[in-house]
């Protein structure tokens, strides 16, 4: 009897020691715009996974440029799939395994009503009012399926958008993620004081990404490990 309860005891701690190690695999998925060149920011958060051993999977297939919060929207109700590796993956199911999702909405949102030097900012202000609408029902919808770790990323400054669209564009969403327990990253004064992270417009050079994958990692580092 003793050598049974003994034996018992082995095999219930080898099986905990293989769901503690089993959790630790980090299934990352991007949504939203890449934001970057050839090695977007999501490249290099997912080397840093595989660096650290923990990188179960990575989907970046659902990301595509200039993807405002609509086109995520509407991509999760339709339940979006893609093939990967000769399989169908649906983003429903990828969110629901996610353990972390990383995602920037495009500025495009916001360039639809700035036209030219000179505009209203009370319409501005108001447009930006609609679009923390837009993104809390995304949060919303997004938190039905994935109860894990979210990073949205936040905007910086160009010579195309004033700073002050830009403080209160961030101060707005900030909002909307506190709500649904969601990280939020404002790049705002990071990119303020390093001119050379832009290319050209909202172009970013290699630094500028590397800079945001940074930002992505060490919230990974406070929340997810």
């Amino acid at each position: 009897m003793k050598k049974i309860l003994i034996f018992c005891l082995i095999v219930l701690s080898v099986f905990i020691i293989y769901l503690c190690n089993m959790d630790k695999k980090v299934y990352y998925l991007t949504l939203g715009d890449p934001l970057g060149g050839t090695r977007n920011y999501g490249y290099y958060v997912k080397e840093y996974l595989k660096e650290k051993k923990v990188l179960e999977k990575y989907v970046k297939e659902f990301s595509a440029s200039n993807m405002r919060t609509y086109d995520v929207i509407n991509s999760i109700k339709n339940n979006k799939s893609v093939m990967i590796y000769g399989r169908e993956q649906t983003l429903q199911n990828a969110l629901i395994k996610a353990d972390l999702v990383t995602m920037y909405i495009s500025i495009d949102d916001v360039f639809n009503k700035i036209d030219g030097e000179v505009f209203d900012y009370a319409s501005v202000y108001d447009y930006i009012d609609s679009l923390t609408d837009d993104l809390n029902d995304l949060l919303k919808l997004m938190r039905e399926y994935c109860k894990e770790d979210i990073i949205l990323i936040g905007y910086y400054s160009s010579s195309d958008v004033n700073d002050k669209i830009i403080s209160y564009l961030n101060k707005k969403y900030k909002e909307v993620c506190d709500d649904y327990k969601v990280s939020y990253i404002d790049l705002d004064d990071i990119f303020r004081e390093n001119p050379s992270f832009l290319e050209s417009s909202f172009k970013l050079t290699d630094d500028g990404t590397m800079t945001i994958a940074r930002e992505v990692i060490g919230i990974i580092n406070k929340k997810v490990f």
